[in-house]
């Protein structure tokens, strides 16, 4: 979901910027890229990371800024912790940033919507159903990475709407015809991906997902 930045108001470009860039150099700085060395994973990550941009380069737009794409958040969160995955989709959002796909001046805000919001509440959605539901394998993969991604997907729709809608760049009428209509076409796809990746990957290669664990839900059921 890119915001361009002359959809934006200066003061809220500029406030984001340091916000995005300071969250995301802290976290970096707090990650634990040992365990990519230990697990000899970083090809994995760097793979995950160009998957993404390819992801987040194709999008469906029918106005400046009421665009969609695949996220792809919910599997990098599940496989590789918050933390890493928090600095990988900020990094394919540079890239893309720097390839001109997206605009600097709108860095910080794309960041705050597209990144952090959904690498956070990706990982506390897990968090929840880990607690909260029972310990199988199926609850991993159709409700942590299937629905979960779907919310995930929804929250950054529905943010990315309300902070048009109140900074004036679209009237609701508008955002709601021509981009909260698309959002049941965009979750379904976005559930069915993330769903897939982590199906293949806990049966292939469950070592490579740091949130699945054998022993939780496989061992006895």
């Amino acid at each position: 979901m890119n915001l361009p930045a002359e959809l934006l108001p200066a003061w809220l470009a500029w406030a984001a910027w340091p916000a995005f860039v300071l969250f995301v150099g802290w976290n970096a700085a707090g990650a634990p890229w040992k365990l990519l060395q230990r697990n000899l994973m970083e090809g994995v990550y760097l793979g995950a990371v160009a998957l993404l941009i390819g992801l987040w380069w194709m999008k469906a737009e029918s106005q400046s800024g009421l665009g969609l794409h695949f996220l792809g958040i919910t599997s990098m969160v599940l496989v590789f912790g918050w933390r890493l995955a928090l600095v990988g989709t900020a990094v394919a959002l540079f890239v893309l940033t720097a390839l001109g796909r997206y605009e600097w001046m709108s860095l910080g805000v794309n960041g705050m919507v597209t990144v952090v919001m959904p690498v956070l509440l990706a990982s506390r959605l897990h968090a929840f159903i880990y607690r909260a539901f029972p310990k199988h394998y199926f609850v991993y993969v159709i409700v942590s990475a299937h629905f979960a991604s779907m919310a995930v997907m929804a929250a950054v729709v529905a943010t990315s709407a309300l902070l048009l809608w109140l900074v004036g760049a679209y009237p609701l009428d508008r955002i709601a015809g021509d981009y909260l209509v698309f959002l049941p076409i965009a979750m379904l796809p976005e559930g069915f991906l993330n769903g897939a990746i982590l199906s293949m990957l806990t049966a292939w290669k469950p070592e490579w997902v740091r949130s699945f664990d054998d022993r939780d839900y496989i061992d006895g059921k």
